[in-house]
């Protein structure tokens, strides 16, 4: 390969040839923060200028010239940078060294690319039909011309761009983007009456040439010639072979991030009328504007890390902290004024664009861990993985994009963004911590013949770097390719070559901050010229030396003898090297045996999913008591045992492997519970249904009833939900619904593993432990609900507690304790963290009837078994669960107070209701998903009892594990929670029976030498038992609690005639206990229809009651026979297989009733002679919270508050102040002052309960 870079002795000695551009604050202050906030000036400065040009847009042409005009600029972007994007990234690599050769670069590269743009155009106007409405306006010989030269002026302004920087002049980048944008928002105003509908786009192609010409003058006929004789002596051109390798590497990540800019608005263009593209538009270009401040701190912090890399993970910590301080208000008010923003532009603007830009505010905020992250990739040169993270992001963003967009109109694009950012973003923040976590590691050097890869972080000048001299040893250069990619989070990996440190200054930041002449679009990666992202790439030849190792200490160290294996092997490497040959690396991965147990995870995904693509809702009606699993295909179950040996496999390699382990714990989870939500048309689950119905009141109203629901007096979560629909602009939530389950199973995942970290135990059994969660979460309280969030919240909770507020010194006594060391944190954090544990207990309060009662029992328990230092908050805790059941619930208790507090102590009864009660009757193949639900729970809990006795039995006690399994059984001493308590303990308990069960096999503190053997074969066995276990019992029920079309459209057509209310009557097998109905029931309008069990008789021919009761019902009322209700009556209260089809035949046989509604899954019947009288008005009741403010009432509430901000306040001083007598005093002082404030309280709440209920 030829010599194509220049040397830094030559640039370091040359002298300034003018007056420079200086920027404020050169002299002091942070480099990083000196430079960011420099790039963000001048990016506020570019965005008035875009902002300005597109609001004199809106103001001078209509929505439908604005969105034409702004959909050929997009297609325009696009076609031109095909070629753009990556040969300006060579010209700024190639041209510093062409020499005598750059004019004739430059020439050949603006045809060579004006040719394929030209082509792309001409391709693209043969299919403009296709492309929708948006570019009709295109057709025509002469704006078909028009566009291709357009498309051909875009591409040389992008390319113009990397030759001034090539040729060391970047400054004129900014003064010719200024001339483009002063000269477009003139032709703007002057071409809207001549040219009301194209003046958007034609103001923007005229005013290219007043950039490029004279521009391109000034390359060729001043630049190139002084460029030519400038680098005269030192000029090597590259071949044509090394220039297409570079670009060869430069394409991937470049065509990625193109299709992420600049894609993304042309779908929008091609699905969308023009109206709601300007909307789109508009509404990019301002989320655009935002994401800048992310890029230009990320852009500072690659300059600073490639200057420096021994204080990379410093700068790091500072970016994050100060974006944190900058991003988290400016997006918060984003947020919180989108809809103002918008109405600046039309009030249709704000109407159509509200939700995408909050969702665009969401995404702002979240791309600051992403650039930063890709900052560190490219100030390390680990372009490969850029490429593939941009990859991914452009896979997701496009194929969201695409499906999103059809059901949720424009949000759909911000909710894809959003997404695909979430994802990004979790895999940045991973692999940031371990850099973050590095203090201050050797300098990095690197191979001299490793050429860069490419990608768009060669997109910038390169002509000012020149052959720095190799002053540091072999060995350090040896060293840290070797170790510090180790510490910085890439483990094991070969970096592939850093750049010269001196070759990198602020003049690029300089000229990319005043580039952007238009705001962003779609999901933002750089500046409007999405070329003109800087290279901050090292080239091969270059090597830094960290400014904090002398050359002299460099060679020191490298002389010092090195000892055992290290001395052999540096002898290996030297005499590889001096026999001019590598020395032998590390095997790579495929090669090992982790490449076999991914094949075997592709082969077990492959088993499962394929064969699921003949099942459809034919395949699903002939489900039977076993439920879904008796349709699934034979293949399938053998993807299902392959699940389970590809865990076991990699949990067996000698080390452990963590992406291998994530990935099989994830797609386990995703194979498990998305099952439904891919095979069925509709969501599932009848109450999930219903939950839709309190959204829809509180979206209508405002307010909660608690007169219509129990529930309503928890509104915490459905008013959470709400509020989140509307601010997203998500008005059909049944796409919600149906991924709900695996979102929270997958959410859970994550304070699961916060709580892993607290027990002293290998890795092997934390990541059964979590594997063991994933296969028992069959219990089926996932669906959209209340109890679902609550669980995040109660894992949560546990995990902070255990974590971080655990006696730091190890207790008295002879065991072990299986919990690690608290994880260091100051005194703020602490602070933050006992508001997080607040706050989490107040949410779950207000939502949750059951969840925390079981929080207060482990925080109480965990404080008595002095596994926690909180010791006040058990007091403050149960004071707020007990104001808010003694106060804000009154509605509930105040007519249920038997039902509320009568099973409490009555622990048989309730056992035995949520148990054998629900095994009683039915079919005898449906009563094996009962026992098998039995048998499940009580084989993970004799598990967990063994791994209890293990762990003693290896001198470790595991008290904190055995509180998280035991408090929740206090439960079954409360109520029978409507013959649901048994599910609901074993849900609470699983996360501490899944660890113990998990130290069964795994039972020492730490990991043992060497392969286990049997532990794997028990694993393996108990996982086959457990995952197919978990599909009879998570599935048995299938049959009756799956939705069908039919049902919905029947429980359409109910609420399309409940004006002013209805009754729907529906069978059950006892009214007075079943009184849920297997169907899509409450969606909407909660308080005007009214649904009425009704006693299904076992001989369908007998229906006299049946017309009787729907003429009680009054003249608006429907009998409703479901195919869901009954296979539920069939399955589980014995009724005959064909009872179905002889009540339809005999109900419509009766005179008296009419079918309204007839499909292949319901029959709606009314009367037809209808009684006399009009149907009653709906009476939603008060709204809520509702509370009887008697003397006695107002005295305890008084009390309550006082009481809550005095239990506060000492909280927060005892973990946040720094301890001292004069805080322990205070700590004594208000405990004597809250005594009497709680008796207060007490004696209140006894009183209302005694008068009130």
């Amino acid at each position: 390969m030829s010599d194509t870079s220049t040397r830094t002795e030559e640039r370091e000695t040359e002298g300034p040839a003018g007056r420079r551009l200086r920027l404020p604050g050169r002299g002091g202050g942070s480099p990083l923060f000196r430079n960011a906030f420099a790039l963000m000036l001048n990016t506020g400065i570019s965005a008035v200028l875009g902002l300005g040009y597109w609001l004199i847009a809106a103001r001078y042409y209509t929505e439908e010239a604005v969105g034409q005009g702004s959909a050929a600029i997009a297609a325009m972007k696009l076609l031109a940078g095909l070629t753009a994007v990556t040969l300006t990234g060579g010209l700024a690599r190639f041209i510093p060294v062409a020499g005598r050769t750059t004019g004739k670069l430059v020439f050949r590269t603006y045809a060579g690319s004006s040719l394929l743009v030209a082509s792309a155009a001409c391709v693209f106007l043969l299919t403009l039909g296709s492309w929708g409405p948006s570019y009709h306006f295109l057709n025509g010989s002469l704006n078909g011309l028009g566009f291709v030269a357009a498309v051909v002026a875009w591409s040389v302004l992008t390319l113009q761009d990397g030759v001034l920087t090539g040729l060391r002049r970047a400054l004129w980048v900014p003064v010719g983007n200024t001339v483009f944008s002063a000269a477009k928002l003139a032709l703007l105003v002057a071409l809207a009456a001549s040219l009301p509908t194209s003046g958007v786009f034609v103001s923007w192609v005229v005013s290219i040439g007043v950039s490029v010409l004279p521009l391109g003058w000034l390359v060729f006929r001043r630049l190139v010639p002084r460029h030519v004789t400038a680098t005269e002596a030192i000029a090597r051109p590259a071949s044509y072979r090394e220039m297409g390798r570079f670009l060869a590497g430069d394409y991937t990540g470049s065509l990625f991030s193109l299709a992420v800019v600049y894609l993304v608005p042309v779908i929008i263009a091609s699905q969308v009328s023009s109206e709601d593209n300007a909307y789109f538009y508009i509404t990019t270009t301002i989320g655009g504007t935002v994401n800048l401040l992310a890029i230009n701190m990320g852009a500072s912090l690659t300059v600073e890390g490639s200057h420096d890399p021994a204080r990379l993970a410093e700068n790091c910590r500072a970016a994050l902290r100060r974006m944190a301080t900058i991003m988290v208000p400016v997006c918060l008010l984003l947020f919180l004024l989108a809809p103002y923003i918008l109405r600046v532009f039309g009030p249709g603007y704000a109407h159509a664009a509200t939700p995408l830009l909050r969702w665009f505010a969401v995404g702002a905020a979240l791309r600051v861990v992403m650039e930063v992250y890709f900052a560190v990739l490219r100030a390390q040169s680990r372009t490969a993985g850029l490429a593939y993270l941009q990859g991914l992001l452009c896979v997701l963003v496009l194929g969201l994009t695409l499906v999103l967009l059809p059901r949720m109109g424009l949000t759909g694009a911000g909710v894809a963004e959003i997404c695909s950012l979430a994802v990004i973003v979790s895999i940045s923040a991973v692999k940031l911590r371990r850099i973050l976590r590095a203090s201050r590691p050797e300098p990095a050097a690197y191979a001299p013949d490793v050429a860069p890869d490419g990608d768009l972080a060669d997109l910038a000048a390169r002509g000012d770097r020149r052959d720095a001299p190799r002053t540091e040893p072999r060995g350090l250069r040896r060293g840290a390719r070797h170790g510090i990619t180790r510490g910085l989070g890439g483990e094991g990996e070969q970096e592939p070559g850093e750049r010269d440190s001196g070759a990198y200054g602020t003049r690029w930041a300089l000229r990319a901050a005043l580039d952007a002449d238009t705001m962003p679009l779609g999901v933002r990666l750089d500046f409007d010229h999405l070329e003109r992202r800087p290279d901050l790439r090292h080239t091969p030849e270059a090597v830094v030396v960290s400014h904090s190792v002398s050359p002299a200490a460099s060679q020191a160290a490298s002389e010092q003898p090195v000892a055992g294996p290290a001395r052999e092997k540096a002898a290996q490497d030297k005499s590889a090297q001096e026999k001019g040959s590598a020395p032998p690396g590390p095997a790579p991965w495929w090669s090992g045996p982790e490449a076999t147990v991914w094949l075997l995870l592709a082969a077990a995904l492959a088993l499962y999913w394929l064969p699921l693509v003949g099942v459809g809702e034919l395949a699903l009606d002939r489900m039977g008591g076993l439920g879904l699993v008796s349709v699934l295909p034979v293949a399938t179950l053998g993807g299902v045992a392959l699940l389970v040996v590809s865990f076991v496999a990699a949990l067996r390699l000698d080390g452990q492997r963590r992406r291998l382990l994530t990935a099989v714990l994830l797609l386990t989870v995703i194979s498990l519970h998305a099952l439904p939500a891919v095979l069925e048309d509709q969501p599932r689950f009848a109450t999930a249904w219903q939950h839709l119905g309190f959204l829809d009141f509180i979206d209508r109203t405002g307010v909660a009833a608690p007169d219509l629901d129990a529930r309503w007096s928890w509104p915490g979560f459905f008013a959470l939900m709400a509020f989140a629909a509307k601010t997203a602009g998500v008005s059909d939530l049944t796409e919600v619904l149906r991924w709900w389950p695996t979102a929270i199973q997958l959410l859970c995942l994550a304070p699961l593993a916060l709580l892993l970290r607290a027990v002293r135990a290998g890795w092997r059994a934390k990541w059964t432990a979590a594997w063991l969660f994933v296969l028992c979460g069959w219990v089926g309280q996932d669906y959209f609900s209340p109890q679902a969030l609550n669980y995040f919240f109660y894992l949560l909770f546990a995990a902070v507690l255990l974590v971080w507020f655990r006696w730091p010194r190890q207790l008295r006594g002879t065991l072990l304790p299986g919990e690690t060391e608290p994880q260091p944190a100051g005194r703020r954090a602490q602070g933050a963290l006992l508001a997080v544990v607040i706050a989490l207990f107040a949410a779950s309060v207000a939502s949750h009837q059951l969840t925390p009662f079981v929080m207060l029992g482990v925080l109480t328990a965990l404080v008595l078994t002095r596994r926690s230092t909180l010791r006040g908050l058990p007091l403050l805790c149960g004071v707020m669960l007990i104001v808010w059941v003694g106060f804000l619930a009154e509605p509930y208790w105040s007519g249920h107070f038997d039902e509320l507090f009568g099973g409490l102590g009555s622990l048989g009864g309730n056992v035995s209701s949520s148990v054998s009660g629900r095994i009683e009757g039915g079919s005898p193949v449906h009563k094996l998903v009962l026992y098998a639900r039995v048998v499940l729970a009580g084989g993970v809990l004799s598990f967990a009892a063994i791994g209890w006795w293990r762990r003693r039995r290896a001198g470790i006690g595991d008290v904190a594990l055995l509180v998280l399994t035991g408090v929740p059984f206090l439960a079954f001493g409360m109520q029978s929670y409507g013959g649901e308590v048994a599910l609901r303990v074993f849900l609470f308990a699983l996360p501490g029976a899944c660890v113990l069960a998990a130290l069964a096999l795994f039972p020492h503190a730490t990991e043992r030498p060497g392969r286990p053997v049997l532990a794997p074969v028990a694993a393996l066995l108990a996982g086959l038992v457990l995952i197919f276990g978990f599909l009879v019992a998570r599935w048995g029920n299938e049959s009756f609690e799956r939705v069908r079309p039919g049902e919905v459209a029947a429980m359409d057509f109910v609420y399309a005639h409940d004006e002013p209310t209805v009754r729907l009557l529906w069978m059950s097998s006892d009214p007075s206990k079943n009184v849920t109905p297997a169907m899509p029931w409450g969606a909407r309008d909660m308080e005007r229809v009214h649904y009425d069990a009704t006693l299904a008789p076992r001989d369908p021919a007998r229906v006299d009651d049946l017309v009787s009761a729907l003429r009680k019902a009054g003249p608006r009322a429907y009998l409703m026979v479901n195919r869901g209700q009954s296979v539920y009556l069939e399955l589980d209260a014995g009724y005959a297989a064909d009872w179905d089809s002889r009540m339809r035949f005999t109900l419509d046989g009766r005179p008296e009733l009419r079918r309204v509604l007839v499909n292949d899954d319901a029959v709606l019947y009314e009367l037809k002679d209808k009684p006399a009288g009009a149907a009653p008005e709906p009476r939603p009741g008060p709204a809520g919270p509702r509370v009887t403010w008697t003397p006695v009432s107002v005295i305890g509430g008084l009390a309550a508050v006082a009481l809550l901000v005095l239990l506060t306040a000492r909280e927060v001083l005892r973990v946040a102040a720094r301890p001292g007598v004069r805080q322990l005093r205070w700590l004594q002082g208000s405990y004597w002052f809250a005594l009497p404030l709680l008796l207060v309280l007490l004696a209140s709440l006894v009183h209302r309960f005694a008068t009130m209920s």
